[in-house]
């Protein structure tokens, strides 16, 4: 083993534990690289120097660095690429380091996380080049999936650092790994979209989601467990209808397949159809606005199966009188706590940005297929927004154009067409679900308009209803039979009163501690406690605060309810603090801005659960 090798080791092991363990195992012949791509690699010397490496991959070969000057090639990169103002850099690639060394040293409170996609590269580098520096002061991920790096990447926009987030390439790896690189910055872009309308999303619903959450948990025994449909329709062909302004072309063909497929609604779509004399088995529920309330309550046909996520209005809840399945919903977490306290085994059903993500999924998980898109246009195909709308109803004019921040974008025929970033975020969600399962089923997008969703196969609905199977009959009763079986027992109700008191006893106990928080506060407020009497009781006292803040977070009704009310404005505190505490120097200064964080937080905190206790009183 090389001395400069053996140094990096040992780096890695002290700073970067889980890269030493993946390139230790790879040395002993234990550890296979998930990348593969690299052909041939050979080291560049000069005298007995190695100042280079060339890779071949896809039958060309590239030099890692600049021979002649790798330093002015490395600083001609950060002028290219690098934002000061940035709070972290992402790189796609080591390379031989200089760029790296140079970034570090020029913005040594930046966040730099350094992605190497190929182990057999990554061995080599450590071999010649001492990283020490990079080591060090980086963070370095090897030879790892996407969706582990984008989970990585989503962690650093909760990051309370000021500043933006940048992936950017050193160059020769965009050319010797295209695809790796192409996957990574526009998942990254899709990331950073999903994230801006999660926001916007939680700070509009996020209230209301956790009273639908409870009012509709009490209905629970109205309802019977969506779970049992999952793997239910194998081999089935599944419709998944939308209300994009393209359905009117196709959905007259649904005609006649009522007993031969699933056919399920997304939201407004049941209203679409039953304006076509259409009914499909299954519509589903998730928004929380009265709006939804009113498109359920008033569905003529009682025989229709109502799948909803308890998020869901409770217009939609007490308005439909038919058959319900409720589902165990990953953004409802008071209903999962719920289930886990009865002891009610039941998988959930994946949310996304739109209703139609989830539909998917359910058809999915009920084992359909192929699943055809019907409606899915995602943009405003005619300039509307729902079959049934005349054109131009929503865009009709640039001055809206450019008031409502709509984006250009090209439709599956290669037309203009405006779209909006919601409207993205489900292309965005579609796109990577479907490209973990495509092996799995077969996708066809039959919308006949609207954004291209990435593997899915663009085709007429006439022609993909022609090469389905409709040999399988007797849906409807398959579907009766199992809203029968599904249906929770006679004890629910009870089980639902135990499991609001147990969450109401918490609640007081959280009032409690918030009580103690603040009288602690309260001493160090009037320098009871300062550290130029005791330093020792000062740093207690400070301790103590921060630990009955800790117990909070670790409620057994934070991630159910609490994290909906006061999770971004936790955030936000903060922010506040972490760049006060970095500007300010005098203890007063620091003691004011950290005692405001306290109260505020503390506030925020008693409102929250003063609307948990009205929700369940009311």
């Amino acid at each position: 083993m090389s001395e400069v090798l053996e140094r990096n080791l040992s780096l890695l092991k002290e700073y970067q534990p889980d890269v030493y363990i993946k390139l230790d195992s790879y040395i002993k012949g234990e550890y296979v690289p998930k990348d593969s791509s690299v052909e041939r690699i050979l080291l560049a010397r000069q005298d007995d120097l190695v100042i280079n490496i060339m890779v071949r991959c896809f039958n060309k070969d590239f030099l890692l660095c600049d021979h002649e000057n790798p330093i002015n090639e490395a600083y001609a990169w950060i002028d290219k690429y690098i934002d000061p103002s940035n709070k972290a850099d992402i790189v796609f690639g080591m390379g031989m380091a200089f760029h790296l060394e140079v970034l570090l040293t020029s913005f040594p409170n930046k966040k730099v996380i350094i992605v190497e996609p190929n182990m057999d590269l990554f061995y080599q580098i450590a071999c010649i080049r001492n990283l020490e520096p990079v080591i060090k002061k980086a963070e370095i991920i090897v030879d790892e999936a996407l969706d582990v790096i984008l989970e990585r990447i989503n962690s650093l926009f909760w990051d309370t650092e000021k500043g933006g987030i940048q992936v950017q390439p050193f160059e020769v790896y965009g050319e010797m790994f295209p695809d790796m690189w192409d996957n990574l910055r526009d998942s990254f872009i899709k990331l950073a979209n999903n994230f801006t309308v999660d926001i916007a999303t939680r700070r509009k619903f996020g209230e209301l989601w956790v009273y639908n959450n409870i009012k509709n948990l009490d209905k629970i025994c109205d309802a019977s467990d969506a779970g049992v449909l999952a793997g239910k329709f194998k081999g089935i062909p599944g419709i998944l209808v939308s209300a994009g302004p393209s359905l009117e072309k196709n959905i007259h063909l649904l005609k006649g397949l009522e007993d031969k497929c699933v056919i399920m609604a997304a939201g407004t779509a049941v209203r679409v159809m039953e304006s076509f004399g259409l009914s499909p088995h299954f519509m589903v529920g998730i928004d929380a606005g009265e709006k939804e309330g009113e498109i359920h309550s008033n569905v003529k046909n009682k025989d229709i199966y109502f799948i909803y996520s308890n998020q869901v209005s409770t217009y939609s809840v007490n308005g439909y009188t038919g058959p319900k399945f409720v589902m165990n919903y990953p953004v409802d977490m008071y209903t999962a706590g719920f289930f886990d306290y009865a002891d009610i085994k039941s998988d959930f059903f994946l949310s996304g940005p739109s209703v139609a993500n989830t539909c998917f999924d359910i058809l999915f998980k009920m084992g359909c297929d192929p699943i055809i898109i019907i409606g899915q246009d995602m943009a405003f195909t005619f300039g509307s927004m729902y079959a049934g709308e005349a054109p131009g109803t929503v865009i009709n004019d640039n001055e809206d154009i450019q008031k409502r921040g709509y984006i250009l974008a090209k439709d599956i025929y290669g037309n203009e067409v405006y779209t909006t970033r919601p409207f993205l975020a489900i292309r965005n969600w579609f796109e990577g679900y479907f490209e973990k399962v495509r092996d799995k089923i077969e996708i066809i997008n039959a919308t006949e308009g609207g954004l291209n969703i990435s593997y899915a196969r663009n085709e007429t609905l006439e022609d993909a209803l022609k090469s389905c199977d409709f040999s399988e009959d007797g849906i409807k009763k398959l579907i009766k039979v199992l809203y029968e079986e599904g249906r929770f027992t006679d004890s629910i109700a009870s089980k639902v009163e135990d499991y609001r008191a147990y969450v109401q006893r918490e609640i007081r106990r959280l009032e409690f501690l918030s009580g103690k928080q603040l009288e602690i506060a309260d001493y160090l407020r009037r320098d009871v406690y300062h550290p130029s009497k005791s330093r020792s009781r000062f740093v207690k006292a400070v301790n103590s605060i921060n630990e009955l803040s800790d117990k909070v977070f670790e409620s057994p009704i934070y991630n159910p309810l609490l994290k909906n009310l006061v999770e971004i404005d936790f955030y936000l505190i903060k922010a506040e603090v972490d760049r006060a505490v970095k500007t300010l120097t005098k203890y007063d200064d620091i003691k004011n801005v950290y005692m405001n964080a306290i109260l505020y937080q503390n506030e925020k905190l008693n409102a929250s659960l003063a609307k948990l206790k009205s929700f369940f009183d009311n």
